[in-house]
């Protein structure tokens, strides 16, 4: 964590930012390393718990007496001149928020605060491209002498699962053509030693200008390129609202299941999946070899 820091730090100085504004600033690890170095700090949480933490931690430090702290949700620009900011940060907080569109609508109204010529620096961002060479070597520590069929139906629907916000780079780079204000993206590879937090995240630093040339004015609210991408079969992000709603119909359906065959050997878990991912993960079941009468199947699903 010291080594993710540190490099997280390094990255957001060299925008040169003296007024800044942190979105989800948590425990405040940014605040106590960058407010220091900057004239305007201003950071923002959805935890009262953790704004009022951090308003009493700061009156405790010289250094950071300047610093404002509002309790609010990402999308709540109330009370935020805009221009007002260098930059605006969000790091290590997009994977909580429910949808790409959500982000989307955080990232045109706050590309309103920047000054021109400022960015708006999004870290840590999980990976969607690598998402099935994460889950791969996720199962793989799990899951000893299982078969390759097995691991990858258990791949399959660990994906299917995603409860968080996993995004293809493809969104940052062809942001420019919806958001007016951004000009351009700079897709950063996580750097420092390799582990989880470095090899499938990256960052992003957007660049904000006044206006920018090659945004459609009548398509500025659209998340650029989504009916594209999934009509090639290639989201651009995963659907955290859609994955909780249908962990949540599979435990429905299960406790059906069970009320209607109560004296039936029923498996551990029911797992709802949607029309698409049903397809696909009855042609792979179908697709597999084994014998008909093992157990892979149970054994993938539970």
């Amino acid at each position: 964590m010291v080594d993710w820091l540190d490099h997280t730090i390094l990255q957001i100085r060299a925008l040169g930012a003296r007024r800044l504004l942190e979105i989800g600033c948590g425990v405040g690890l940014l605040v106590e390393k960058l407010a220091p170095g900057c004239d305007v700090y201003c950071g923002t949480d959805l935890s009262p718990v953790a704004v009022q933490r951090l308003r009493a931690f700061a009156q405790s430090k010289p250094e950071l007496r300047h610093v404002e702290f509002l309790e609010r949700e990402a999308a709540d620009l109330s009370g935020l001149p805009l221009n007002s900011f260098d930059a605006v940060v969000l790091n290590s907080v997009v994977q909580y928020f429910p949808g790409i569109e959500y982000l989307h609508l955080v990232l045109e109204q706050h590309a309103g605060l920047v000054a021109p010529g400022g960015h708006i620096f999004v870290g840590d961002v999980r990976n969607l491209e690598l998402l099935p060479v994460f889950h791969r070597e996720v199962q793989s520590a799990k899951v000893s002498g299982a078969t390759d069929a097995a691991l990858a139906r258990k791949i399959f629907l660990s994906i299917a699962q995603e409860r968080e916000l996993v995004i293809d780079p493809r969104y940052f780079q062809g942001i420019s053509g919806s958001i007016r204000r951004i000009s351009g993206a700079e897709i950063l590879l996580k750097r420092g030693s390799s582990y989880e937090l470095t090899r499938y995240r990256y960052d992003v630093v957007l660049r904000v200008d006044r206006e920018a040339a090659s945004a459609d004015s009548e398509n500025s609210s659209l998340v650029p390129d989504m009916k594209q991408g999934e009509s090639e079969g290639r989201p651009l992000a995963t659907d955290p609202m859609a994955a909780a709603f249908l962990q949540h119909l599979g435990m429905e359906l299960g406790d059906v299941l069970q009320a209607q065959f109560p004296d039936a050997k029923l498996p551990a878990a029911v797992i709802a999946l949607n029309q698409r991912d049903f397809a696909e993960i009855v042609q792979a079941s179908s697709n597999a070899p084994g014998n008909p009468g093992d157990n892979e199947l149970i054994e993938a699903s539970v």
